[in-house]
């Protein structure tokens, strides 16, 4: 199985991707440089580079398992035995890897030559090379055009200036109407302050306001205080009161906060331990560091000692009931692993 068209796509959604047993590919900065022998300014990009030092991860091989629709243990076992066979090109021959660049073994240290691959190196805004020689740089380009093109400029630059000059005009004449009115209205308050006066109550008569509503949800104050005083039977008006004089006896109303709450059931043992697996180990120095790097990272892992089988599982969360193990099983496929699985291990006299 060609592993190979997984590590660029890899690169294209995550900037690299970890190959377990063989390194890391990576994106890695490229500065802007002058080359003094083409006279050429290149732009900042971005190359891929290889390291044999990494931290593990298993995005590699998810992938590869939701792509073929492979389980893990397969798509471990099918990067495993490509590790081994490029490793043992190498001690002969370079090997390509398409749109990365060529891996060569140099003195027991594996070195990568990128290759130049728009998609993955040139992701640095998208600037060209300017070349200090070209015509374009010079202003040579300019004589190319014709005189109808230059007297289009022209007047294009002339139409700028003039909107230019008239948007400051109409904000002079606008300011100066302004600072007219506000002093026509100051020296109306000294002078003549009964006619500033009048002016200002006009105006304030034909203020219209809205008065506030008071919030009532909806409600009818005085429907509430009439249906509160039906029940009073101190009010000789209320019916309640009206009722009991002709002898009739009135039932109280039960009162609608006398809530009964039930306890929740917890859910009973089934029998069986319900291990959610969501990760497999070849070794136990593997398992371990898993481990670690799951509660790390809030995922309370633990090894499954009793699980049996040739791979170390390991378990995202122990449940006791079926419908227990069910949601969590979901829970843990929707967010960590889709391929996680229920484990049910019977349990031996009711105990763990």
């Amino acid at each position: 199985m060609d592993i190979s068209p997984y590590f660029a796509k890899m690169i294209k959604t995550h900037d690299q991707v970890v190959v377990p047993g063989l390194g890391k590919f990576y994106k890695k900065r490229s500065e802007g440089f002058y080359d003094e022998e083409t006279k050429t300014f290149y732009p900042p990009s971005t190359i891929i580079d290889f390291s044999a030092e990494y931290i593990h991860d298993d995005k590699l091989v998810q992938l590869i398992s939701q792509d073929s629709g492979s389980s893990l243990t397969s798509a471990y076992a099918a990067l495993d035995e490509y590790v081994r066979d490029l490793k043992s090109i190498l001690k002969s021959s370079p090997v390509v890897l398409p749109e990365i660049g060529k891996l060569s073994l140099v003195d027991d240290k594996i070195l990568l030559e990128t290759i130049t691959e728009p998609a993955l190196n040139q992701s640095y805004f998208g600037l060209p090379s300017i070349d200090l020689d070209s015509s374009s740089f010079k202003g040579e380009d300019d004589a190319k055009y014709s005189l109808a093109q230059q007297a289009l400029n022209t007047a294009v630059e002339d139409d700028e200036e003039d909107y230019t000059g008239k948007s400051n005009t109409v904000k002079i004449v606008l300011m100066v109407i302004f600072i007219g009115v506000l002093g026509a209205l100051i020296a109306l308050y000294y002078t003549k302050p009964e006619v500033y006066q009048n002016l200002a109550n006009y105006f304030r008569k034909n203020k219209t306001t809205v008065p506030a509503t008071p919030n009532t949800n909806g409600i009818d104050p005085n429907a509430v205080a009439k249906a509160d005083s039906i029940y009073d039977t101190k009010d000789p008006d209320s019916i309640e009161a009206k009722l009991k004089a002709q002898g009739f006896e009135v039932e109280k109303v039960k009162d609608s906060t006398d809530v009964s709450v039930k306890a929740n059931q917890l859910a009973k043992p089934d029998g069986f331990r319900h291990e959610i697996i969501i990760y497999f180990c070849k070794s136990e120095k593997e398992a371990e560091d898993k481990v670690k790097f799951f509660n790390n990272n809030g995922i309370p892992a633990h090894i499954v000692t009793d699980a049996g089988g040739v791979l170390i599982k390991i378990s995202g969360a122990t449940l006791y009931n079926q419908q227990e193990a069910d949601q969590e099983l979901e829970r843990i496929q929707n967010e960590i692993n889709p391929q996680a699985y229920d484990l049910k291990i019977k349990i031996l006299n009711n105990k763990k």
